[in-house]
């Protein structure tokens, strides 16, 4: 009998239960994974990562992992090998270049096991890499590409604590098909977009850095995200003594994640503009939901692929399923 079960591991989190808000009126067979018990309607499996014979037995019925447990760096290998050995498929929402390349490394080992690996399932990749493909559809002789988003909304706990902790720590830049390095906000850049100017700063550590070169081939690359005043400053080296204490401290008493009121009125921008050798330009731009509400609906689009055995064996991005994947999400338009 085939296996048709979803597991959701870090399914007590602020993404994790959004998710199982959102997918109340989906058809899917949902069990729960998370390091300890909380009360829940779904069946719940309390187990952690340390041990691999462990993580099997409880995903030896599941075909597809959806890891919602960050920092994605300390759970996605784990259990990306317990899926190989399983045969069950995985998908995440990591949204850094070292999560994406880490998981990589497993492409020909999942082709073997006849399964798919999708990291950035999320808004950290999904809408950047779409985007990113339709500027390339436009001008397929692009040889840069420059990826950029906003999001108006707020965080949640986790995603702070992620982005405070390396927050001027050096990342990279691909040139010429080589990854450089390179520093948080060593650059900025304007975007327009709704009659408004967002001021962007270089994010080095995106997930598009290592996500579009697979997916578009184009080899030179730069992410750009809009961050706080005060973020910014500790992307310089400054106020990090503030970083340090809302890491100890302050950001224990802020709430797990926004408020419903602030999931609803958030909204989201992706753009992407490419570049060919005679200085001829093509962009892309998309507006979307609110962040996590879009990462829930994307979420939603992935698994419902792989449960329909609509997937491609080894590592892939989310352009494998194009702008379709975007039908089903509402709040989108596309320019």
């Amino acid at each position: 009998m085939e296996k048709n079960k979803i597991l959701v591991y870090g399914a007590g989190g602020f993404m994790g239960q959004l998710f199982l808000k959102t997918i109340q009126n989906q058809h899917f067979d949902i069990v729960l994974g998370s390091r300890n018990s909380f009360v829940t309607n779904y069946p719940l499996r309390v187990f952690s990562l340390d041990y691999k014979s462990i993580v099997i037995e409880n995903i030896k019925d599941i075909k597809l992992v959806i890891n919602l447990a960050g920092p994605f760096k300390f759970t996605n290998i784990q259990m990306v090998e317990a899926c190989i050995e399983n045969g069950t498929h995985y998908i995440d929402i990591a949204g850094e270049m070292p999560e994406l390349e880490a998981v990589f490394k497993f492409n020909e080992m999942a082709k073997n096991a006849n399964i798919m690996l999708m990291p950035g399932a999320g808004f950290g990749v999904v809408p950047t890499d779409l985007v990113a493909n339709l500027a390339k559809q436009k001008l397929p002789d692009a040889t840069h590409l420059k990826i950029a988003y906003v999001t108006n909304g707020g965080a949640s706990r986790g995603t702070l604590k992620t982005i405070l902790a390396d927050i001027n720590k050096e990342g990279v830049v691909l040139e010429n098909g080589f990854y450089k390095k390179a520093m948080p906000a060593f650059k900025s850049f304007v975007l327009q977009a709704n009659n408004l100017k967002f001021n962007l700063v270089y994010n080095p550590w995106r997930a598009d850095l290592f996500s579009a070169k697979l997916s578009t081939g184009i080899q030179n690359i730069e992410t750009f995200s809009n961050f706080p005043v005060f973020i910014i400053k500790m992307m310089h080296g400054k106020l990090l003594c503030l970083r340090d204490l809302m890491l100890k401290r302050l950001i224990n008493f802020l709430p797990v994640g926004p408020s419903d009121k602030q999931l609803q009125k958030g909204n989201t921008i992706c753009y992407a503009e490419v570049i060919n050798s005679k200085g001829e330009k093509a962009t892309s731009i998309l507006y979307g939901p609110e962040a996590y509400i879009f990462t829930a609906y994307t979420l939603i689009a992935i698994a419902s692929k792989i449960i329909q055995n609509d997937f491609k064996n080894g590592y892939n991005t989310p352009n494998l399923y194009g702008a379709e994947l975007l039908k089903s999400i509402p709040g989108i338009s596309v320019e």
